[in-house]
């Protein structure tokens, strides 16, 4: 019985053949098997995932029904639209842009900061939020007054969020990744972690509705960051959301929610944020401040 010639290579050989082998057969079949980013219209249901563990954001009642500042917006924005919301609620952060990246839902809100990285991999609207991380530690902390302090110390985060990427660029403190914010305030009020950094909204609102004593904001935000509603890369709806969000900026309706989770006039909020490149990336100052743009001057 005559052998194809490779089948009288060395063992190694052959085995790295058919491991190859396979890696391309499952790389073909992921790829014909990814859905597409499918358009939405007038009537269409979209799939928005959400992250219910962050208010004033997005939680959950006490009966397990969705409430807080995104889904007041997206359910305004599906009755400016006239289509319909199907949430797909996320345990982590970390799994909303595997659910974008594989298509799985039409868009995501979830208090999710535009950056570099984030636009390589996913298409973002026009931004919807302006806000700012901030450090927060304990009532009795004198110490820590900005991120400089934080050196060597422990520092706690929400895990795969920009507040985490920051908080490697420390230096010699030791990051801990947390399922959420308030996990990780808890583990601050317990001597854990010596500080968190987290969004300065998120953690103003804890401290002022009592959710978490003990707790204070050192210093002022460190950074300003926009948040913007992402999508599937190249997908098609990017100028259908923003057009629903910009009407819901000039009738009102935008600024009427904000003052009602947040009992203040919302921030200026541009169409889009400067300094964007060719790529459609923007360029960041430093690894420290991540988002720090500013709004077009007025003409």
């Amino acid at each position: 019985m005559v052998f194809p010639d490779f089948v009288r290579f060395p063992r190694f050989v052959r085995s790295l053949f058919f491991i190859l082998l396979g890696l391309t057969f499952t790389v073909a079949i992921a790829a014909c098997s990814a859905p597409t980013p499918q358009a939405v219209a007038p009537g269409s249901t979209m799939r928005v995932a959400v992250v219910p563990n962050y208010p004033p954001f997005a939680s959950k009642t006490a009966d397990g029904q969705l409430q807080g500042f995104e889904i007041d917006l997206m359910n305004a924005f599906a009755e400016a639209t006239q289509t319909q919301m199907e949430y797909v609620p996320l345990s982590f952060f970390d799994d909303v842009m595997r659910e974008l990246y594989g298509n799985e839902v039409d868009m995501a809100i979830a208090a999710i900061t535009i950056t570099p990285e984030r636009q390589r991999v996913a298409d973002f609207s026009r931004p919807y939020f302006k806000s700012g991380m901030a450090i927060a530690v304990r009532d009795s902390e004198t110490s820590i007054t900005n991120l400089d302090s934080l050196a060597g110390k422990r520092i706690g985060v929400e895990t795969g969020t920009v507040q985490a990427s920051i908080a490697r660029t420390i230096p010699n403190a030791t990051v801990i990744g947390y399922d959420s914010s308030k996990t990780a305030w808890n583990e601050l009020l317990q001597g854990k972690v010596d500080a968190v950094i987290s969004g300065e909204t998120a953690a103003s609102y804890a401290i002022q509705t009592g959710s978490v004593r003990g707790m204070k904001l050192a210093g002022e935000p460190f950074t300003d960051e926009f948040l913007g509603i992402a999508m599937p890369k190249n997908s098609p709806n990017r100028e259908f959301v923003n057009s629903g969000l910009a009407s819901l900026i000039d009738s009102g309706k935008y600024a009427e929610l904000y003052r009602k989770w947040f009992d203040r006039d919302p921030r200026p909020l541009p169409e889009k944020i400067e300094g964007v490149g060719s790529d459609g990336v923007p360029d960041f100052p430093s690894p420290r401040r991540p988002a720090r743009w500013t709004l077009p001057k007025a003409a």
